[in-house]
């Protein structure tokens, strides 16, 4: 049989047919994995995400021109290039943007894309909305929302008119320094909600995973080269202001703790693993008092080779003290292991409870029931 040419392998009408039947099932699969209420839970976290991301563009980094990496930056870059300034930051924020995105989209995938999605389509448009506000937004012809008003200082005429003159010296240092910190707080805090919401910032992140599909580059490394690039070029584009650049590592070192602070952060679930001789009292005030369910395996001591149980347990923040304290008054010298966990997907957490739950029962119990059922079925039938 002869081989199938690249043609007929990749653009016959089969192939083409199972090409968009595949793209359809992702899609499908993307909305209609998870429950709609956790759906709806994480596409507002993303919107969310986009809007403090903008926020901290808007109305700090954009106005001092200040590069610390990402796609913001790149805008603000080709905007200072001479003949390419023609076009405002914000239109090359557009640009990029869905740029990205069809490079993600080619390179990376459908599934991938999808997910920045949502992101791609409200960034931009939250960047629009500020820069009119801060246009809109004006007192004595002095934009208040703008930051740079808030760093220059009065000159007056002598014909009386008051105009505002470019920041200078210690209140200019203030500036940069003040836009960098809050501008590196919020984007980190905007890409953080992004990630908690399932989703992503697209921009330079699509670099940042190709780097690490084809090349095995570790993500952390790539963003950080890929900041570094974009800030180093920034020096140049930027008439080699050097406070800008300075300050633009400042913001881009706290959008990395950021976006671990919010992204890692935010759980309220927790993890315990209890090592303790009265494993059984612990275990059953854990069931009947406090209402969770456990997971009991047995153990051996790598020191003292002592068999023993291990109690796991999950629970929220509200109950973290109350175990801690019953640990404490049932055995005060059992071994705790706390742990912090990103999501608890199960009854009690992240689902509602059904009226007929699958969990398996001790024989005994088992055995009852079973009792009770034939029980009434017997007396049905005399009936």
């Amino acid at each position: 049989m002869a081989e199938k040419s690249f043609f007929e392998r990749h653009f016959s009408k089969e192939a083409i047919k199972l090409f968009f039947r595949k793209q359809w099932l992702t899609i499908k699969n993307e909305f209609t994995s998870e429950p709609l209420p956790k759906f709806l839970k994480n596409n507002l976290y993303i919107i969310l995400g986009a809007l403090v991301y903008a926020i901290g563009c808007s109305f700090f980094l954009l106005p001092m021109n200040i590069i610390s990496g990402g796609l913001t930056s790149i805008a603000i870059i080709f905007a200072s290039i001479p003949g390419l300034d023609v076009l405002p930051v914000n239109t090359y924020i557009y640009i990029l943007s869905w740029g990205f995105f069809v490079i993600g989209l080619f390179v990376l995938g459908l599934k991938y894309s999808l997910k920045s999605l949502v992101f791609v389509l409200c960034y931009p448009l939250f960047i629009s909305m500020f820069d009119a506000l801060i246009d809109v937004c004006v007192i004595d012809g002095i934009k208040i929302l703008d930051i740079t008003s808030c760093f220059s200082r009065n000159i007056t005429l002598e014909n009386g008119t008051i105009i505002r003159s470019e920041s200078e010296g210690a209140l200019q240092v203030l500036g940069y320094i003040i836009s960098a910190i809050l501008g590196g707080l919020l984007i980190g805090s905007g890409v953080g909600l992004a990630l908690l919401g399932g989703g992503s910032s697209g921009g330079t992140d699509v670099i940042n995973v190709s780097m690490h599909k084809f090349f095995h580059v570790k993500i952390g490394t790539s963003s950080l080269c890929c900041d570094v690039i974009i800030i180093f070029g920034g020096f140049f584009a930027n008439e080699m202001n050097l406070l800008s650049s300075s300050v633009g590592i400042l913001g881009s070192i706290l959008c990395s703790v950021m976006i671990d602070k919010v992204f890692m952060g935010m759980s309220q679930h927790y993890v315990a693993l209890i090592v303790s001789n009265k494993w059984y009292e612990i275990n059953k005030y854990i069931n009947e008092e406090i209402k969770r369910g456990t997971t009991m395996f047995k153990a051996e001591g790598g020191f003292s080779r002592v068999d023993t149980m291990v109690i796991e347990v999950c629970f929220d923040r509200r109950e973290y003290i109350m175990i801690q304290n019953i640990i404490h008054r049932i055995d005060p010298y059992a071994f705790l292991t706390v742990l912090r966990a990103q999501e608890i997907l199960g009854y009690g957490f992240s689902r509602s409870t059904p009226e007929v739950m699958d969990i398996p029962l001790p024989p005994d119990t088992t055995q009852k029931l079973l009792f009770k059922s034939r029980k009434k079925k017997d007396s049905e039938q005399q009936d």
